[in-house]
């Protein structure tokens, strides 16, 4: 077998242990969401989610970009691992330490002296998650997406039960904190047992060193993607009240929980792959990555947006369908949220942190500016100036990522409009199919099984290349087995 053929191979490989890890784990989160949802209210949600922002930005300076710095090293030695190791354990007892006395001031701004307690429990799971940094780096970049996926189901099932258990139970905000640092304990555990690693008292801070060029850039660029993405809840919070952060955060979520289904997958196999990759694989290995990713995720996120008005209130209660209008604006980024980050992979790989990183504060600054611009204006209008950024940015990271590799404008859209037809054509017919219907339950089975049926049956139809090597790699899969 040929080294390209090889290279294909094993990225499809990956990309199906991944993607099933991935798909598992979002439909157990589906199922253990729904159930949350049902016996939560919309401030129950609001209050879980007003600290979003510093939790997600503690994870990430724990992290300190040296995970992906290690992925993205040719030859790592075992002084390197248990650098980041230490360096990930220190930079996480202090930032538990420095929220930890700070949660007081954040429930004072807030009013909701409840968040010291709530806070601080939260901030626990930043220093559990600094213990699974180098073990996740060696799962990821030895491509054993499989042991990775064996560790989240089991996470997922543990953490899962907990939080619907503890908020059955009355403890309402409570179960979704306590569900969250489960999460991060479980899968750091499997991840310590799957990767048969071992850190050793003695250790120099030399490797780290030699990686902050490249990590400290990635870590700028993480920060801005986060308080670009999570910054709104705060913002709304302190604006508005904790009733309306839980309706954005519960339409967020649903979107979340799709994108991430294919961001996951992706994140497990496209830089690994693509560090991997000779210079003349390059651009074969990211049209072939874009390509499975609005394969699957314009069918998905944009059906998902389309299904919504009658699915959301049937599975979590009317008193979320105020969530649906903001689902559905958030659902047309997220069918393009794993290309922008396809992107971003790219970047890395090529070792332009620093490209990256402006990018990624200019998008931040867009995003925060037109958050201001909107706020007055209620949560749809917020959910619009969010999607409308992202999206310029995408463009703008085209145009940046071309410098370094060979995308042509004209091969990026070859690689987009065959899906972004068949997906939208297909929810055309079956709105108008459903549009003569009044059965909720009928509505939502006409919707889904119309829309995938006529968009599979037109790329069949079209000759899809994506479409015919899916098929053909879960046969030939089937067939080993």
């Amino acid at each position: 077998m040929s080294k390209p053929e090889n290279l294909k191979k094993k990225t499809a490989d990956e990309l199906f242990w991944s993607g099933l890890g991935s798909v598992g784990q979002q439909v157990l989160n589906l199922m253990f969401g729904i159930f949350l949802a049902r016996i939560l209210s919309e401030s129950d949600y609001g209050m879980a989610n007003l600290l979003a922002v510093f939790v997600t930005l503690s994870y990430l300076i724990k992290e300190g970009g040296f995970r992906v710095a290690l992925i993205n090293r040719k030859n790592v030695t075992f002084d390197d691992y248990n650098s980041v190791f230490w360096t990930s354990l220190l930079v996480g007892l202090l930032l538990f330490s420095i929220f930890f006395f700070l949660m007081p001031l954040f429930a004072d701004f807030l009013n909701e002296p409840e968040l010291t307690a709530l806070g601080r429990f939260q901030f626990c799971g930043v220093l559990i998650s600094s213990l699974s940094t180098v073990p996740n780096a060696i799962l990821t970049k030895t491509l054993k997406n499989k042991l990775i996926a064996k560790s989240t189901f089991v996470a997922v099932v543990v953490s899962g039960s907990l939080g619907v258990t503890l908020a059955y139970n009355g403890f309402a905000y409570w179960g979704i904190a306590a569900q969250n640092n489960c999460f991060v304990a479980v899968n750091m555990i499997c991840m310590w047992v799957y990767s048969g690693w071992k850190p050793k008292w003695k250790f120099t801070f030399k490797p780290v060193l030699e990686m902050l060029p490249f990590s400290i850039k990635l870590l700028i660029s993480n920060i801005f993607t986060s308080l670009g993405d999570n910054l709104f809840t705060f913002i709304i919070g302190k604006s508005y009240n904790k009733y309306q952060v839980g309706i954005y955060a519960q339409g967020a979520k649903w979107t979340t929980l799709g994108q991430q289904t294919i961001h996951t997958a992706l994140e497990g196999v496209a830089q690994p792959v693509m560090v991997k990759a000779a210079d003349n694989e390059k651009a074969l290995v990211f049209n072939k990555l874009m390509r499975f990713c609005v394969f699957v995720s314009f069918p998905c996120m944009l059906g998902f947006g389309f299904v919504s008005p009658e699915l959301i209130p049937l599975v979590i209660g009317d008193k979320w369908i105020p969530s649906v209008a903001v689902l559905q604006i958030l659902c047309v980024w997220a069918a393009f949220y794993s290309t922008y980050h396809l992107y971003n992979k790219q970047l890395l790989s090529c070792g332009k942190s620093g490209a990256l990183m402006w990018i990624t504060i200019f998008r931040c600054v867009a995003q925060i500016l037109t958050l201001f611009f909107t706020l007055s204006q209620g949560l749809v209008y917020i959910a619009v100036g969010y999607v409308s950024v992202n999206l310029l940015f995408l463009v703008v990271i085209h145009f940046v990522t071309s410098r370094y590799i060979k995308i042509p404008v004209l091969q990026v859209f070859k690689n987009i409009a065959p899906y972004l037809m068949a997906t939208a054509g297909s929810i055309a017919v079956a709105w108008w199919v459903t549009s003569f219907m009044s059965n909720v339950y009928l509505i939502i089975v006409a919707k889904i099984t119309i829309t995938a049926l006529l968009y599979v049956l037109s790329l069949y139809l079209s000759g899809s290349v994506m479409l015919r090597e899916s098929m053909g790699y879960v046969i030939n899969l089937v067939k080993r087995k």
